[in-house]
This record gives C-alpha cells, structure tokens and sequence, in this order.
C-alpha cells in the first residue's frame, strides 16, 4: 500500500511539474531574450553615441557635394550587397542545429563551411557583375570619378557579405557579448582610421572608403580565423546539397530585402524629384534621426528573437513558442509607445541640436516617421510563423505589394502636399505591410495581442507626451533633456498605476537584494497575462 502511495504522489508531482514546465519554460527563455538583448542593446548604444559623434565631424571634414556622393554610394552598396548574398544568412539562421552540431562535428563542418562557401560565391559573382556593369556604363550616366569611386568601394560588397553569414554564427551560437564587441570594434576603428587618414589622404570620397575598407577587410579576416582555429571551415566540408537547400530558403528573401531597401530609401529618390534637394536634406535628417531611435529596439531585438523562438519551436513546438511570442510583442508595444512618446516631444531640440538651425521643419516630420518605423519593427514577431515554416515567398510577395504602394502613393501625394507626404505614406506603407504578414503568418502560428494592455500603453503615452510638449527652456540641450526625462517619468508612472505587471516588475527590481527568489517570481508575473 505504501509503494502505491508512493508511485500515485510521484506521479502527481510529475504531472504538476509538466503542468507547470511550459510556463516555466517560456518566462526562462523571455529572460534568455531579454538578457541577450540587453548585451546586444549595449553594443547599439554606444554605436549610436559614436555615431552621433562622428556625424558632426564627417559633416564638417568633406564638402556638402562630396558627403552626398559617400550617401549614395552607401546606397549603392547597400543594394549590391543585399543581392550579394542571395538570402543564405537567413539560410544559415534557419538551418542551424546546435545539439546536433554538438554529437556531430562532421555536420557542424558541414554547415559552416557549405554557408561561408557558399556567400564567397554568391558575393563574388555579384561582385563580378557590378564590376561589370560600371566598366560598360556611359559616362553620360556614371562620369570617371564616380566610376573610379565603385571599383575602389567594389571590395566592400564581399566584405559585407561575408561578415552578414560571420555574424550569423555568432548569432546561432548565442554569444550576444562577442558580437557586441566586434560591432563597437569595427564602428570605433572605422571612425578613428578615417580620421587618421584625413590629413595624409586628403578629405575626399576615396578616404572615407579606403579607411572603411581597410577595418571591415580586418573583422572578416580576423572571424575567419576564429573558426579555421576551431576546424568548423574545410574545403571538403562544403555540401552542394546543403548549399542548394540554403539557396531555396533564400532567394526568395533576395526580393523581401530589396523590397526592404526600396521601403527604405525609395522615398528619398522622390522626394528629391518632385521637391528637391533642400527638401530631402530636410526628409533625410528626419528619416536619419527617426532610424536612430529605432534602431534602439530592433537591432537588439532583431539579433536575439529569431535564434530563440527558432529553438523553442523544434524543442517545444507550437504552443510554447506562440505563447513566448505573445509576451514578447506586448513588452515590445509596451517598449515602442513608450519611445514614441519620447520622440514627439524633444523632436524639434534634437533636430536643433543635432542637425542645426537650418533643417528646422525636419521635426515635424519626425513623430510620423518615428511610429511607421517602429511599426513595420513588429514584423520580427509577427513573421515568425512564416519563417519557422520556411514561407520566405509569401514574405516576400507581400513586402513587394507594399513597396508598390508606397511608391505609388508618394508619387501621387508628393507633389499635392508636400514633404510631409513621404512621412505619411512611409507609415501608411509599413502598416500595410504588418496587418498582410500578420493576416499570412497567423494562419500557421497565431499569436495572442491584449488589446486592454495595448490600450493602457497608447493613454499613458498620450498623457506623457502632452505634459512633455508644455516644457519649454531656451537652450535645446536642456529643453531635450526635461522633456526626455519628464517623458519617462510619467510613461512609467503611469503604467505603474494603471497596470499590476509593471508594478510587479519594478517591486521585483527593489526586493531584488532581499530575496532573489521573489525577484523572479514577480519578473514572471510582469510577463504574464495582463491582471489589472
């Protein structure tokens, strides 16, 4: 009798340990998330503040005509590189198999050497028809200067393939520190080579690029080596069939990016036509400042989500990964409203600290440009399900149509209302691209959005954005530190009292040193549903 006992209790507690393991799991791997991020977080801040400190001396070092051409070259860039690697770094993201890579190091070398050998090819031949395309070009269209320019800048179109798969790496392998570090490393290399060759080269274009090709040739020699040191790269570990599968995933994503870029930057190229040059110094500046506060959650969030939700899917399945999804995206608009609310108040200090006097109507701009962009941010949780089930073609569709939109409204807009145009159906575009991919990828992986919490965040922003605007103070550091700090303040005060998880949360933060246990517990419950 004592042994049924026994065996009826002990399976009792099994049950209520597997009963309790998914939510377990699922607050586990949103602090896994969230830990990660923060690393990755680290690293884009202090990337931004080198950034704003090397936009003020890049500004004043090369002439207004000579910054313009380092932009569009960058553009051109952009789009070479993008085709450059034909989808396999998401291949590579999606294909990656850690336990089994651990019991097999013939896979792991399988995989590394297939998805890095495969981007040497793939860039190298882009890299060849570019080279290609600029050598037969008129020079009607591309003058020497600027052709001599592209085969210089040519090299970086490898070079930016490669560490996209090399960072992909370091990515799957979870090591958000390292790649924080080799982003801080390659930005503050990159600004203090250029500022070192400016008084040997001259202040001109091919400076600029010979410094930056010189620090990013360096990082991909220097990732390289760390995985020939570790044997995961051979010429004999290179799989045709692996490289083709990766090829498959991919290239879909070939026009999901491009699409991506036209959303970008396609703007810009209009605006200029229909309104000018000052006009889109003017956009340009805005969209710039925009991306910047943007980019505080969806680097962090874009470089830690994926890997995660991607492993809990093959170990946990549907419900657990649906679930950790869910949270994640109510902290990410809890997250996002708070930062709007931050940028419509100090807009106009920062443009005027930042820019300067003569941008003045770029922060007007800012507010709308700000919310379509952390808009279209929330397609990282929302196209799970079409990842996870290898649907890139469907991403990829739909990202077009909304391409063709934004195109299509500016060109109509632009010219009837003005600049503000370009901001308008810059947000009108990503909210149409997100409610497509939300309506596709909910058909395979639903996800769960509290309305009601949602609806505490958009009051508590509102109210703290309306207090902020009302400060006003004569020097614009100080106008844009008051209203940035008041701003805050009452986000998170008010979602204190509105809201029992945030109150959880903070009062976790303060009984941290008491009791760690607690701290836990109440960090779990400001994940969960929404109770007040």
């Amino acid at each position: 009798m004592n042994a049924t006992l026994i065996q009826v209790v002990t399976e009792k507690t099994a049950k209520q340990a597997s009963e309790r393991r998914p939510s377990d799991a699922v607050a586990n791997e949103i602090k896994r998330l969230l830990q990660h991020s923060s690393h990755y977080l680290t690293g884009i801040l202090i990337s931004l503040a080198l950034g704003f400190v090397s936009f003020p001396i890049f500004t004043r070092a090369f002439s207004l005509s000579d910054y313009g051409t380092i932009e569009l070259i960058a553009k051109v860039l952009l789009l070479f590189t993008a085709l450059s690697k034909m989808g396999l770094q998401q291949a590579a993201l999606r294909f990656y198999d850690g336990p089994a890579f651990v019991s097999d190091r013939a896979s792991a070398r399988r995989y590394y050497s297939t998805m890095f050998g495969g981007m040497v090819l793939t860039a190298t031949f882009v890299t060849l028809i570019f080279l290609g395309g600029v050598t037969l070009a008129p020079s009607s269209l591309i003058g020497p200067t600027l052709k001599t320019l592209l085969f210089l800048v040519s090299a970086l179109i490898v070079a930016r393939a490669l560490t996209s798969v090399l960072f992909v790496f370091v990515r799957t392998q979870e090591k958000a520190r390292l790649y924080s570090v080799f982003t801080v490393s390659t930005k503050v290399a990159s600004v203090a080579v250029i500022c070192l060759f400016l008084p040997w080269f001259g202040r001109s274009v091919r400076t600029f690029y010979s410094g930056t090709i010189l620090v990013e040739t360096a990082v991909v020699i220097v990732l390289c080596s760390m995985l020939l040191q570790r044997e995961k790269l051979t010429l004999e570990g290179f799989d045709l069939t692996l490289f083709r599968n990766g090829l498959a995933f991919g290239l879909p994503l070939i026009f999901y990016e491009l699409a991506s870029i036209t959303l970008d930057a396609g703007d810009r190229v209009l605006v200029r036509h229909y309104l000018g040059a000052d006009a889109m110094g003017r956009y340009s500046v805005a969209y710039g400042m925009s991306d910047y506060v943007n980019n505080l959650l969806i680097v962090p969030l874009n470089l830690a989500l994926a890997p995660i939700y991607l492993r809990l899917w093959k170990s946990d399945g549907q419900e657990k990964t649906s679930a950790f999804l869910s949270r994640t995206l109510d902290l990410y608009l809890m997250a996002s409203l708070g930062i709007f609310a931050v940028a419509a108040a100090t807009s106009r200090s920062a443009v005027l600290l930042l820019a300067s006097s003569k941008y003045r109507g770029a922060e007007l701009l800012i507010p709308t440009l700000v919310a379509g962009l952390l808009v279209y941010t929330s397609h990282m949780f929302i196209t799970a399900g079409l990842i996870i089930h290898n649907d890139t073609r469907t991403m990829a569709r739909l990202l077009a149509y909304s391409a063709l939109f934004n195109i299509g409204l500016n060109c109509f807009l632009l010219p009837r209302i003005g600049l503000w145009a370009a901001a308008l159906v810059t947000l009108l575009s990503y909210l149409l691209c997100v409610v497509l991919l939300g309506r596709a990828s909910f058909k395979v992986l639903p996800l769960t959005i509290d309305g009601r919490a949602a609806g505490k965040y958009v009051l508590a922003a509102a109210i703290a954005w309306y207090a902020a605007v009302h400060v006003n103070i004569e020097s614009p550091f100080l106008n844009l530190a008051g209203r940035m700090t008041l701003t805050v303040l009452l986000y998170v005060g008010l979602l204190y009292i509105f809201d029992a998880r945030i109150r959880a949360l903070l009062g976790g933060f303060f009984d941290r040193s008491r009791d760690p246990r607690n701290f836990e517990e109440k960090v779990l419950a400001a994940t969960s549903e929404s109770k007040a």
